[in-house]
């Protein structure tokens, strides 16, 4: 294919080299993710364990879905048609003794299920990653249209079946219900937050609505961006919740500015998006010993350094843990990451040649836990003897990898053209 970016044609040849690999793995740990029978996406890649994973998650399943598109554009996987249609058959609960469980009276998912019967495994009905999971059968429908159409035919049934209206908690103010139990809304969060996703496709599900359109309009549209939360870093604006003195993990800018066309046509959201990018890179120099291509506030497993998932952010991240996903989602608007990306690649991180004749232990685990790249890191613990190897990689989480790369070589409009827009759906 022709189309790429000035960006991809003007990377010196060994940047290249290292783009291509990395770009096919961002793919490639997503299908070996995924359960071959039922179509389901694991929660996350074990880097020391059988995969897939038996937990899957929603959220990861709607990324499956997005990365069968790349791979069908790019032509990693001929199948790849054949491989969405299961998947959405699977979450219509059309694939013999799999039902993913889902709220009866809403038709909300339940986050995690069981990869092979669909069981809830003792998770929440979760409203954004059920978006999640639709923005991704979206998409799909709209890039296999032409090939394999009743992609999107499912996909908008997907879309129809779900009650949207319990989503709204304060249509005034964009407040959004997180959880669903017994058919009602609960768990407020106010804006702004990666739950804009909810109100653009609660928009697109019932357009009807007047307090989904007050929801959306009110609060999330593009003449409302700059009225939403914000917080100053140093002297940067950037977006919030409705605490004015807290950041955001940066992965909350990422996934509107990828999911929502809208934002990622936005002039303001991309301002937004810009600062957001800066105030990350600039809080990582005020560390000391870090080099400039370290940095990038990501959520992630901390298993085995400090504790559990966290969501990391701006004056909030136990120990310091960079995520280099998380500079490929902001390349749109920071092309030079992909140099940050490389430098890490080619000093610390070269997963693909990596070798420790000294520690043959070594050398094992840490190409397991890099098996496809770049990811979650401690920098600290790099280069020490006593290693942190990274015990799993989350799905959702690795999006803005497969996103951010995809948008560097192909453009934004390879995301925003198969979504559609809001004003498609009020006409």
């Amino acid at each position: 294919m022709s189309n790429v970016t000035d960006y991809y044609k003007d990377l010196p040849e060994n940047v290249e080299s290292f783009f291509d690999r990395q770009y096919k793995d961002s793919y490639a740990l997503l299908d070996a993710s995924r359960n071959p029978r039922t179509g389901l996406y694991a929660d996350a890649y074990m880097t020391f364990g059988e995969n897939p994973d038996f937990r899957c998650s929603i959220a990861a399943t709607g990324v499956g879905l997005i990365g069968l598109c790349v791979a069908d554009m790019e032509g990693w996987d001929l199948e790849a048609a054949e491989k969405a249609l299961v998947t959405l058959r699977c979450v219509m609960g059309e694939i013999e003794g799999c039902q993913p469980a889902r709220d009866d009276q809403t038709g909300f998912y339940a986050h995690f299920v069981d990869m092979e019967t669909g069981e809830n495994l003792n998770s929440e009905i979760s409203t954004i990653d059920t978006s999640l999971l639709v923005a991704g059968a979206l998409f799909a429908g709209h890039h296999f249209k032409e090939t394999a159409p009743q992609i999107n035919e499912m996909a908008t049934e997907l879309l129809k079946q779900i009650d949207w209206r319990v989503v709204v908690a304060d249509k005034e103010n964009g407040v959004i219900n997180m959880i669903v139990k017994d058919g009602e809304g609960t768990a407020p969060l106010p804006a702004f937050n990666e739950y804009a996703l909810v109100a653009y496709l609660a928009l697109l599900g019932q357009p009807e609505d007047e307090d989904i359109q007050t929801l959306w309009h009110g609060n999330f549209s593009d003449p409302k961006l700059n009225d939403l939360p914000q917080v100053d870093y140093r002297d940067i604006p950037v977006l919030t919740d409705n605490d004015k003195n807290a950041f955001l993990s940066s992965f909350v800018h990422q996934f509107p500015y990828y999911l929502v066309p809208e934002y990622g046509k936005s002039k303001v959201y991309q301002d937004f998006f810009t600062n957001a990018c800066l105030a990350d890179r600039l809080k990582w120099k005020e560390i000391e010993d870090v080099p400039s291509y370290v940095w990038g506030y990501g959520a992630g497993p901390n298993d085995g350094l400090h504790g559990g998932y966290h969501a990391d952010k701006i004056n909030n991240a136990p120990g310091d843990i960079a995520s280099a996903y998380i500079v490929a989602g902001f390349l749109p608007v920071y092309p030079a990451g992909i140099h940050d990306l490389y430098a890490l690649y080619r000093l610390h991180i070269p997963y693909d040649v990596f070798t420790n004749p000294e520690n043959q232990e070594d050398e094992e685990k840490f190409r397991q836990s890099y098996h496809f790249g770049l990811h979650r890191y401690s920098w600290w613990h790099l280069e020490q003897k006593d290693r942190w190897y990274p015990t799993k990689i989350t799905l959702i989480d690795w999006s803005s990898m497969l996103y951010g790369l995809t948008a560097f070589k192909r453009g934004m409009t390879f995301f925003t053209e198969r979504l559609p827009e809001t004003n498609t759906v009020l006409k």
